[in-house]
């Protein structure tokens, strides 16, 4: 088993600060999720104000700004998380593995606190010449920076049960992690922008009957913990989910759990002992009359 030790000295000035916060140390709450979009706007406006004070050497005002900026900072788990990504390259790169492992642990904790990673569950979405479908969300097994959407109800191109886009999360966007999105409200000509995080991701396209089916360039904006949306970046088709109502979403899972054990019980495979002759169709149209019949 390779041993943990250097090989290559760390200075004490380095050694301290990759060093990952403690238990015991003192920081501030992560905002939650409704106050971290102001939150966020609040730390670029300020480092813009900084950027312009120290352009114009007044060091006075770019001291006090600097101040704001680092006690705010430590609430946005996403800067934190981007301090330890880079904390935990470098104690890589000088092979101090026990360390590594600290920071690695840190990155799992903080990430419990991101929008990004708190979005599992079935989402629902407007896909064009298709229309409504509804999605499920999951991380990959064995790599949670992976995010995965798999169709529930599906289309002549894109059948369910198959991927409909993916997104890393891990991966640094090639912009701002800040950006821009303008959108023409439905009920009028207003315009307005929202600040939302964006993360490169591909999505599946395939003719009709699911022939060739492939993944394109694609980019997921995270709006908040209930809206996000997905570009298929050759087409230009950008797609908004929204989450499923949890009573509604109740209910998908029960039919789709009884489809799935209708459809092993079909094959030979953990058919349950049941005790009487019931038709699992009957039951799944029960339970699809009882969806569409809630006022969502």
């Amino acid at each position: 088993q390779a041993s943990w030790s250097l090989r290559v000295p760390l200075p004490s000035s380095r050694a301290s600060a990759l060093r990952p916060m403690s238990a015991s140390t003192s920081l501030p709450p992560f905002a939650p999720g409704p106050e971290l979009a102001a939150l966020r706007a609040q730390l670029v406006e300020l480092e813009r104000q900084l950027d312009n004070a120290v352009s114009r050497e007044d060091y006075v005002s770019a001291s006090r700004l600097r101040s704001r900026i680092e006690a705010l900072s430590p609430r946005d788990p996403q800067r934190r998380l981007a301090e330890l990504w880079d904390s935990l390259r470098e104690a890589v790169e000088l092979e101090d593995y026990r360390l590594a492992a600290r920071l690695r642990d840190e990155t799992l904790r903080v990430k419990r606190h991101l929008p990004q990673y708190q979005l599992a569950g079935l989402w629902r979405g407007l896909y064009p010449h298709h229309g409504e479908e509804t999605i499920r969300i999951r991380y990959a097994v064995g790599n949670s920076d992976m995010l995965i959407a798999t169709k529930v109800t599906g289309d002549e191109h894109v059948p369910k049960g198959e991927i409909t886009f993916r997104v890393e999360l891990l991966s640094k966007p090639s912009t701002s992690p800040l950006c821009k999105v303008v959108r023409t409200l439905s009920d009028g000509d207003a315009v307005h922008e929202r600040d939302v995080q964006r993360f490169p991701g591909q999505g599946r396209i395939a003719e009709k009957g699911f022939a060739h089916p492939q993944y394109v360039d694609g980019e997921f904006f995270l709006m908040d913990v209930d809206m996000f949306g997905f570009l298929w970046t050759p087409m230009g088709s950008l797609i908004t989910f929204t989450r499923v109502d949890p009573r509604e979403a109740e209910m998908i899972e029960e039919v789709e759990a009884a489809r799935a054990a209708a459809a092993a019980c079909a094959t030979g495979d953990d058919c349950p002992p049941w005790d009487v002759v019931c038709d699992l169709d009957e039951i799944i149209g029960d339970m699809d009359d009882d969806i569409s019949s809630e006022p969502f």
